[in-house]
């Protein structure tokens, strides 16, 4: 019996695990699954595109963070779409502060749905950390060609007003004219005073089913105050 119980305390003993040796373990298992798990890809902008043309680019800034407002123009006879688009914002001395371009990036906000044949859309990116911009360089890729026309969506009622919080925002409706579904339908708001953008916002709709029709919100970044509405809602589903 004695040797027993000596036997036992010994297996006891060697299965005692100290808090360095059990940290240390974990941290190899935790090491161990990182080297497993997929590594997200940065996207490719491609090569740089020949029909599609950036007009204005303007970043926004408010209480509720800052917003990039890019206008392009598809200057070729064929709507296109998914067009990549990779923003870069410098401070005063020309360091980069702030990339849009990177892995895990919403589609939304690294590429345009879709822009209309010699059509022009104002891009709304209303992610962006409070970073001392002082200028934004724009990059756009190549887009795939839309064979055909693009679905027809109608945006009515829109107007700006006062959220409870103070700011300002937009709301209005939207119906889709087309027999293809919308999923994740986003809505670019811009508003412009003299003709310069002084707020810009955006909304996602999950979903507008065909034939449907369905009424969004968003809120402004920046001062929208006296100025005049510009919504556009670039098709995602053809």
């Amino acid at each position: 019996m004695r040797r027993a119980a000596l036997l036992l305390l010994a297996l006891a003993l060697a299965g005692c695990e100290t808090t360095a040796e059990k940290s240390a373990r974990l941290e190899k298992a935790s090491k161990l699954a990182a080297a497993k798990r997929p590594v997200a890809r940065a996207p490719s902008l491609g090569r740089a595109s020949t029909r599609v043309r950036v007009l204005a680019s303007t970043i926004v800034s408010g209480s509720e963070g800052a917003a990039a407002a890019i206008t392009l123009r598809n200057d070729s006879p064929r709507a296109l779409r998914g067009v990549p688009l990779a923003i870069t914002l410098r401070d005063a001395a020309g360091h980069t502060v702030f990339q849009n371009f990177l892995p895990g990036s919403e589609g939304a906000l690294i590429s345009v749905p879709s822009i209309p044949a010699h059509g022009e859309l104002t891009w709304v990116d209303d992610q962006l950390p409070k970073v001392h911009a002082a200028s934004v360089d724009v990059r756009v890729g190549e887009a795939r060609l839309v064979p055909g026309p693009l679905p027809s969506l109608a945006i009515t009622g829109a107007s700006i007003g006062e959220e409870p919080s103070g700011g300002l925002g937009a709301s209005g409706t939207i119906a889709n004219h087309s027999r293809a579904a919308q999923l994740h339908l986003v809505l670019f708001a811009v508003a412009r005073r003299g003709g310069r953008v002084v707020a810009a916002g955006r909304a996602v709709l999950p979903e507008l089913a065909a034939g449907a029709s369905a009424p969004f919100h968003l809120f402004f970044v920046g001062d929208a105050r006296g100025a005049q509405l510009q919504l556009s809602a670039p098709p995602v589903s053809f």
